[in-house]
């Protein structure tokens, strides 16, 4: 591998170790200090920014080495499982975590009545220690396919069992297709709701004014219609907002993690097949890293999108 290569890849990966680090725990800080945050969607964004950083902290370390020293695994058989196990963990509470927190948005603006009891957060810590065993269940027959391999000149931490089969085809679609199905079915029937919403208070300001314009008297009756009027449009900008930035990270979370789910299928694809094909391997090599950037890409971008779209975030981190 060339210097020219490396070196920016390096550079590149300790800018997001430290913005993500640094993102991260701010994220977990400002949500903790400030009651007024502590919501069931805060919470999911707060576990969120835990899994992201759990993510920086077990695997971007040996990715830098990696880069360095590529057949030079540097610990033995039991690391190689474990750090594959906290790293699988953490990824899966990512994805766990975004669906999780759409399906709560989805509820709170499309059942209101029903999110009254599903948006509680005592429900909403369970549903989160649930998303850590299910991460955690699911993570382990992947890990435990994990081993070092040696040879004359290199030493790999790299898939050496496969006591499951098909176990990181179907890790694909348990947390890549069908969340990200399930994320744009229910974003586009919130997009519905907000529509129909804003359409729905614009015909009540506009009957109000209408109502209160005819006697050249402002009724108390009209005044509390334009004010909920108000109030209400109000409450769809702010619910607009939240949608903004839920899909914001959404869409991050494609365009970031789409090459690392191809890189892996192309992985177990070419060691089931033994493929010689040179345009494979070249194509194989340059998504490795384009898909490692953006995997690590995505645990240092949320804090940054909150910051962005998110105004109540941004007055609570001023405190």
């Amino acid at each position: 591998d060339s210097i020219c290569i490396i070196l920016p890849i390096t550079i590149f990966y300790c800018f997001i170790f430290v913005v993500g680090i640094v993102g991260n725990l701010a994220i977990c800080i400002v949500i903790a200090k400030n009651r007024s945050m502590h919501t069931a969607t805060n919470y999911y964004l707060f576990n969120l920014a835990v899994s992201d950083f759990l993510l920086l902290l077990f695997g971007m370390p040996l990715e830098v080495y990696g880069t360095w020293y590529p057949y030079a695994y540097p610990f033995n058989q039991v690391a190689c499982i474990i750090t594959g196990l906290l790293s699988e963990t953490a990824t899966n509470a990512t994805v766990l975590t975004i669906t999780s927190f759409t399906v709560e948005r989805y509820i709170a603006i499309c059942h209101p009545f029903r999110s009254h009891t599903m948006s509680k957060l005592s429900r909403a810590i369970k549903f989160v220690i649930a998303i850590w065993l299910v991460a955690f269940g699911l993570a382990t027959p992947q890990a435990l396919q994990f081993g070092v391999v040696e040879s004359a000149h290199t030493r790999l931490c790299t898939i050496k069992n496969r006591h499951f089969e098909h176990a990181f085809e179907v890790s694909s679609f348990l947390f890549f297709v069908g969340p990200m199905t399930v994320i744009a079915v229910l974003y586009v029937l919130i997009g519905i709701k907000l529509r129909k919403s804003k359409l729905l208070q614009g015909v009540k300001r506009q009957g109000a004014s209408i109502g209160s314009g005819a006697n050249g008297i402002h009724h108390h009756g009209g005044g509390m219609t334009t004010s909920g009027g108000g109030a209400g449009f109000r409450s769809v900008s702010g619910q607009t907002r939240v949608i903004r930035m839920l899909v914001a990270v959404v869409a991050t979370f494609f365009f970031c993690w789409a090459p690392f789910h191809a890189q892996r299928l192309m992985a177990v694809y070419g060691a089931v097949t033994n493929t010689d094909n040179e345009f494979f391997f070249q194509v194989y090599t340059y998504l490795t890293y384009i898909s490692g950037i953006l995997y690590f890409l995505s645990t240092c971008i949320n804090p940054l999108l909150y910051h962005i779209m998110s105004h109540k975030f941004r007055d609570a981190s001023r405190v």
